[in-house]
């Protein structure tokens, strides 16, 4: 079985089209027809680095020494490449890296993640021109093209060159859309010019415009072209975000299609999900690492071409589980202790679920926090007290607008849960 995983960058759980209407994204619509759409997939820390430590090692931030942006995977876990490389795929990496380092430097063979074939960069440096890549050799290869079509291209020359080698492949895709600064093709944002935005009842006006620091975005604000697009204003930048996403759906649809050209279809599971989400003005707050659904939740959709089609599922599912999930697929188990659960027997309905509860979290000195959720409750807690700060019932208050921390009726539901996550992330599962 080969392997596609593609992943966007800042893309929350309602951003596409089979979950929001209008958002056009028909070539992810349709492989959620082809495959299972999962309603409550979960970023384990909704920040770049941190995710993808959790995705390439299946471990929770807690366990895997990455906790920040710019660290590199840590030498003494076997990477999901490692393990993969060890029983004969062709792994391949092309996109967003953001491990090892922030800015816009070589990335050494030493902090690529194992991958036989790279093509990445830390830091987004360019969007519509003077976009860098460096290969595995360190050299540096320039784009005057929207990052997101050089992305897509480069992933379609690699697929063609995998598909000689006749044998077995991992090929990540992760783009860097639609992550600040809201910078789509024209004719994407034509698609949205004007349209008005429908906010959810968690909603309270704040202004989206975030600098980047990679490029350094201008001094005084006021001077930043992105700034001047959509300073202040909300339902532009939301216009502008879905144009991009509308974007990366182009290029899975040519992803696709290019499997179905090379004549894989039949023997490729593809995995479409993302690394955080997006609050866009969610409970008044913006960005990224907090754990609220509109930061934690993730598109989270699978083909397994022979696993359950067109369906829309509400198990829980998170980026840990990708890990054990692929070497499950490859036939063999993770040499080391994962903290992610293989979702196979589920996708071939030998299992009914595949999560009692998911954990995501992030670490920082003052303001971190765990978070886990089961079936119906969501509990957060401080990480340097360990005290629970918000509770929600997600069944029925799925925008978090009660919080019930300090209702007495629930007190047996959060024991237990502080109980559990407790468990699972003062363990010892690191290596």
């Amino acid at each position: 079985m080969n392997f596609i995983l593609i992943f966007a960058d800042q893309m929350h759980k309602y951003a596409f089209g089979k979950r929001n209407s209008e958002i056009l994204t028909p070539h992810l619509d349709q492989l959620c027809e082809e495959g299972v759409l999962f309603r409550n997939g979960y970023s384990n820390n909704p920040i770049c680095g941190p995710y993808r430590g959790t995705l390439f090692t299946g471990l929770y931030t807690s366990h895997n020494h990455v906790s920040y942006n710019g660290q590199g995977l840590y030498p003494d876990t076997p990477s999901l490449a490692s393990q993969l490389n060890s029983l004969g795929y062709e792994t391949s990496f092309i996109g967003k890296w953001h491990l090892g380092g922030d800015g816009n430097d070589s990335i050494p063979a030493s902090l690529q993640g194992d991958f036989k074939y790279f093509m990445g960069y830390q830091c987004y440096n360019g969007f519509l021109k003077d976009v860098i890549f460096w290969n595995g050799q360190g050299e540096k290869l320039e784009f005057n093209q929207h990052r997101t079509e050089v992305t897509t291209d480069l992933a379609l020359q690699n697929l063609s060159v995998l598909k000689q080698t006749g044998k077995p492949f991992f090929q990540v895709i992760g783009y860097q859309a639609p992550h600040y600064p809201e910078q789509p093709l024209p004719e994407y944002a034509k698609i949205y010019s004007g349209k008005s935005v429908k906010h959810t009842p968690d909603y309270i006006e704040v202004d989206p415009y975030t600098p980047t620091f990679s490029p350094y975005s201008p001094r005084p604000f006021e001077d930043c072209a992105d700034y001047q697009r959509y300073g202040n204003n909300m339902d532009e930048y939301i216009r502008l975000y879905n144009a991009m996403i509308t974007q990366i759906d182009h290029g899975v649809g040519k992803i696709l299609e290019e499997i179905r050209k090379l004549g894989l279809e039949e023997e490729t599971l593809v995995i479409f999900t993302s690394d955080h989400g997006d609050m866009q003005g969610s409970h008044g707050l913006k960005n990224k690492c907090l754990p609220y659904e509109m930061s934690c939740g993730v598109p989270f959709i699978v083909k397994d071409p022979k696993g359950l089609k067109n369906t829309v599922s509400d198990v829980l599912i998170s980026g840990v589980d990708i890990y054990p999930s692929l070497l499950d697929y490859a036939g063999t188990k993770s040499v080391h202790a994962v903290d992610g659960k293989s979702f196979k027997p589920y996708l071939r309905q030998a299992e009914e679920t595949i999560n009692p509860f998911i954990i995501a979290e992030y670490i920082d000195p003052e303001s971190g926090w765990q978070m886990i959720r089961d079936n119906q409750f969501k509990l957060c807690i401080h990480t340097r007290n360990r005290v629970p700060y918000l509770f929600f019932d997600l069944l029925h208050d799925p925008y978090e607008l009660v919080n019930l921390v300090d209702q007495p009726t629930y007190e047996s539901v959060k024991e237990k849960l502080l109980a559990q996550i407790n468990v699972a992330l003062l363990s010892s599962t690191s290596i």
